[in-house]
């Protein structure tokens, strides 16, 4: 990068450069740290020196550069002001422009998920998009994707407690079966409905994860059973995308060979 232009690139821009770099790389050396904002070694390493000074930046014992605690700071601060209720919709309206099918976020409350955030999609015809709703862990989607959030050992025991009540002739009533869905949506990466609590409908869902690893969430895509059915393997990857979009808004930095789903 030239002088001229390293001066139009404010020292603000610079310095969230090398903060960024750092958040995912998780030390560097100053050469590249100056690769990576596209700056000089020398601006590098005064800009490193001032966010050393504010405690942003810590030097490890081989001279390399980590974020500091004053960086620790800030991200636990935005964490802890992070509510799924607050980032979701966002994303959520984007998903619904996506699939064009009705999107729903959902949370644990006793044994059912109730629904928070409802939006209808643009088709002529859809699915019920009623706000409070509230829905069996085991017949829906977004309830799978939160069963297959868990912990095992925490879905394990709740299990255990579910009474998994047909609500059509597709319901999944006994735990075997409902454990071999969950499993087959490890393997395919969101969990699937098909008639199971409306035998008009179809969904697909993922689940969603605050900065402790833990499932908070989960979302759902839904619409009539002979429109969503054939587009699985579109809407599927699409919930998934999103679902860890929003976890990753609350904190959540899963492993790079993790799947979204927690493993059996």
């Amino acid at each position: 990068m030239s002088e001229q232009d390293e001066g139009r690139k404010g020292a603000l821009d610079r310095g969230l450069s090398i903060l960024n770099h750092l958040a995912d790389a998780r030390e560097a050396s100053t050469a590249e740290l100056a690769a990576a904002a596209d700056i000089s070694r020398s601006a590098a390493y005064r800009i490193v020196e001032k966010l050393s000074t504010y405690d942003f930046l810590h030097a490890t014992s081989d001279g390399r550069w980590r974020l500091g605690p004053a960086a620790a700071r800030l991200a636990m601060a935005a964490v802890h002001s992070a509510d799924v209720a607050d980032v979701a919709p966002e994303l959520l309206r984007v998903l619904v422009q996506q699939t064009r099918e009705t999107v729903s976020l959902g949370v644990l409350s006793g044994d059912e998920m109730v629904f928070i955030y409802r939006e209808r999609g643009p088709q002529s015809v859809s699915v019920n998009a009623e706000l409070g709703a509230r829905r069996p862990l085991h017949a829906t989607s977004v309830g799978k994707a939160y069963l297959c959030g868990l912990d095992p050992r925490e879905r394990t025991d709740l299990l255990r407690t579910l009474t998994l009540t047909p609500f059509t002739p597709q319901t999944l009533t006994t735990t075997s079966a409902l454990e071999a869905d969950l499993a087959k949506a490890h393997s395919r990466g969101w969990t699937e409905e098909h008639g199971e609590f409306d035998l008009a409908s179809a969904c697909c869902g993922a689940p969603i994860f605050d900065h402790t690893g833990r499932v908070v969430a989960a979302i759902s895509v839904a619409g009539l059973k002979d429109r969503v059915e054939p587009a699985m393997n579109r809407l599927g990857p699409l919930a998934v995308a999103t679902a860890d979009a929003i976890s990753r808004r609350l904190g959540y930095n899963p492993a790079p060979t993790n799947v979204h789903l927690r493993p059996t």
